[in-house]
């Protein structure tokens, strides 16, 4: 079943669009794009990080959007998965130093480390994992 119908049978939600499946070959940086991120400059990390990706030929690196990841208080945030690693408190200059350091050779940026709390981080990878996002 690919489709389920919302609760007064009106219309239809497909899930196929509305669950992915990450494929394990693939990285996805997610950046929070919400109000709070937004206005402390997320825009511009998310551009900035978009064009780096692709300027530099990251093989199997996609930059999307996330709607928030809870955390508004510590952000501008980005996650990195499958890698599960936050990054809060993020700049635009941070982004070139993400894709240089983190996506490029692997190595996580602790001083943008461990700045949520550890059970909002755990909650944000489950959904991950599970392909809600």
């Amino acid at each position: 079943m690919d489709q389920i119908c919302d609760r007064e049978g009106v219309g239809t939600l497909d899930l196929k669009t509305e669950v992915e499946t990450l494929s394990p070959e693939k990285r996805f940086v997610f950046v929070c794009t919400n109000v709070d991120c937004k206005v402390r400059g997320a825009d511009k990390i998310f551009a900035r990080l978009q064009k780096r990706v692709e300027a530099d030929g990251c093989p199997g690196v996609e930059v999307r959007s996330y709607m928030c990841f809870g955390g508004c208080h510590e952000g501008p945030n980005v996650v990195i998965y499958p890698d599960k690693v936050w990054y809060g408190g993020v700049q635009e200059k941070d982004a070139d130093t993400i894709v240089d350091k983190h996506l490029k050779l692997g190595e996580t940026i602790t001083p943008l480390t461990g700045k949520v709390k550890k059970d909002l981080e755990e909650l944000i990878f489950q959904l991950l994992d599970s392909g809600i996002y």
